[in-house]
């Protein structure tokens, strides 16, 4: 590499084009070195590197966008509050410590919408060391291994400076790292599986079908606390269930093993509460699980009304960014939302229930299933509620989307109420006259 001239405007642009070919680190450093000494290939180096940084940042950044960062918002929100203070870390600590890729870094930075200043700042910190070792090795005037390694620690402890200071100042605040990643701790392995519990204080009564709440993939429960108190304030008794999955919180469970899942939990809360209908709402992926349960498993004998949010009926091109990697030998759903999976094909074919009624609400916002991808194209009766204005994750926490299905609910259950008023003479007429039941009516079933 010492044969080949560069004059430092041609390394410079050399060194900002290596993510494009994938290229290491250490191969402009070396090139630098072999040209310009240590000392002024680092620092070129090392600036390129870091401004090369943007190259996979802006691409994570506006994927994230409308996927990642509302995820994050919604199912950890103390981790999202970790990476919104303490990114300049982050990033120092993954540029420092040379065992994290730093051009995937970058991505997921981006994706997890890192401040692009403090990205170019401290991964020029961070990447000092590295780059002052790959340089001085190929300096011509590198003489001595030792003195390298010596003037390495000396870069290492030097770009660490700026660090501790602003972990000094945090920690005076009571926000360093160290305290904000205790509760990031507490939050994945603690409160999350606390959260995901269910609450079992609730009393149900069966004078109202309960309304069953199911979140998506790779949520949680917790996704679910401002709906629910939302439903509950609106005069809606709320059940939900943890539907288990990564850390036996993220739901990736696959759908047809999920829809079977809550077949066995809604016959058993039936059989206790003594209710003689349900109401469904959904979200994302589970709608899928909802709607396969009623079409395929005989769930419409006891829901006649079912209402899906932002469900990728149409499936997501998001899902090929998984099965891209190792999690797609390990996530069933993954690939059952693969757009013209069979899972979709045979939903769409599910025979129609003439009783049926089933509402999507969809967005043009919605990052999953944009506009149309998230209406169900059926035989059955399916009713289209547009909500543009929100985006996928919101669909959980917006008081005018709860205030839209309290409209929806209030109509099923004014149906339910007119059905019971036009059954109960029909009961009447059957009572004998000397007021005593038959056996049979006080032992009717519930299918």
């Amino acid at each position: 590499m010492g044969d080949q001239n560069y004059s430092p405007h041609r390394f410079l642009i050399l060194a900002l084009l290596r993510p494009f070919f994938f290229t290491p680190i250490m191969v402009p450093a070396m090139i630098g070195g072999s040209n310009f000494g240590p000392l002024l290939a680092t620092l070129l180096t090392a600036a390129a590197t870091a401004l090369s940084a943007l190259v996979f940042y802006l691409p994570g950044y506006y994927l994230g966008k409308k996927l990642v960062r509302p995820w994050l918002m919604t199912n950890l929100p103390s981790t999202w509050s970790l990476i919104r203070s303490q990114d300049f870390k982050l990033i120092f600590i993954t540029r420092w410590v040379p065992l994290f890729p730093f051009d995937l870094m970058s991505f997921l930075f981006g994706a997890a919408n890192f401040h692009a200043s403090r990205l170019v700042m401290f991964s020029f910190l961070g990447i000092i060391p590295e780059v002052w070792l790959f340089s001085n090795l190929a300096s011509p005037s590198n003489q001595a291994i030792g003195n390298g390694f010596l003037q390495i620690l000396a870069f290492s402890l030097i770009t660490s400076l700026p660090l501790l200071g602003y972990e000094y100042v945090y920690r005076r605040r009571g926000t360093s790292l160290w305290h904000q990643l205790k509760r990031v701790y507490y939050e994945v392995f603690y409160e999350v599986q606390v959260n995901n519990e269910i609450k079992k204080k609730q009393v149900f009564t069966n004078q109202k079908p309960p309304v069953i709440i199911l979140y998506g993939f790779f949520s949680s429960r917790r996704t679910l606390g401002v709906m629910e108190r939302l439903m509950n304030v609106r005069g809606y008794q709320v059940m939900t269930f943890n539907l288990g999955g990564v850390l036996g919180t993220f739901f990736t469970r696959g759908i047809e093993e999920t829809a079977d899942f809550i077949d066995r939990k809604i016959r058993r809360q039936i059989q206790r509460h003594g209710f003689n209908k349900i109401y469904i709402v959904s979200h994302s992926k589970g709608g899928l699980v909802a709607l396969w349960w009623i079409l395929r498993m005989g769930g419409h004998k006891y829901c006649d009304h079912v209402i899906t949010m932002g469900t990728p009926f149409k499936g997501s091109r998001l899902t090929y960014l998984a099965l891209f990697t190792p999690l797609g030998f390990f996530w069933k759903d993954v690939w059952q939302m693969r757009p013209g999976s069979r899972f979709l094909r045979e939903l769409h074919e599910s025979p129609p229930q003439d009783k049926l009624t089933i509402y999507n609400i969809y967005s043009d916002r919605d990052g999953v299933a944009t506009g149309t991808a998230g209406v169900f194209h059926h035989p059955s009766n399916v009713k289209l509620i547009p909500m543009h204005r929100y985006a996928h994750f919101e669909f959980l926490f917006k008081r005018a989307v709860a205030d839209q299905l309290v409209a929806i609910l209030n109509q099923a259950e004014k149906q339910r109420l007119e059905q019971e008023s036009l059954q109960q003479p029909m009961q009447d007429r059957r009572r004998p006259r000397n007021g005593n039941l038959n056996e049979d009516d006080g032992n009717q079933g519930l299918a």
